[in-house]
């Protein structure tokens, strides 16, 4: 799978060389499609753009992210509860949009970060109005402590 948008000429050089193009994301899907019967190949499924299938280890992709995100919540006392709905409500927003495959890929890159003692930011743009990402250490802003809107994340 490539991790960009080829180009029709792209998608030919793949075809010449004997590669797949079914998770291939092309710029210009109707135009490939066109050509298909003089490649002799089938035409793409434009639905199928973008892959969800990530290159992580199989642990990662077998991943509960819902128990793993709430045994990461603070046990706090008071605010337990304002804490627990606020997870609750992110957790199902990015389920309801299909993201949990982004947050295992996540939770590999930060686990992968931590364990070979790498440096990552603090934390910039909409990303830290999601607590979500706070708890899996994307970035260190506590977006519930600023009460800070995970709807500006995910817009």
């Amino acid at each position: 799978m490539t991790n960009f948008l080829a180009s029709e000429q792209q998608g030919i050089e793949l075809l010449y060389r004997g590669n797949s193009i079914h998770d291939v994301a092309f710029s210009e899907v109707e135009k490939f499609n066109s050509l298909c019967d003089e490649l002799e190949v089938l035409p793409i499924n434009s639905n199928i753009l973008i892959s969800k299938e990530f290159n992580i280890p199989q642990h990662y992709k077998e991943l509960d992210v819902e128990t793993y995100i709430r045994n990461k919540v603070p046990q706090s006392g008071d605010s337990d509860s304002s804490v627990n709905a606020r997870v609750e409500q992110e957790l199902a927003m990015y389920k309801e949009r299909g993201l949990y495959p982004i947050l295992q890929l996540l939770i590999y890159i930060i686990d992968t970060m931590r364990k070979n003692n790498l440096v990552w930011g603090v934390g910039r743009g909409s990303s830290v109005a999601s607590y979500l990402l706070y708890l899996i250490g994307v970035h260190k802003v506590d977006s519930h402590k600023y009460n800070l809107d995970v709807k500006e994340f995910l817009k």
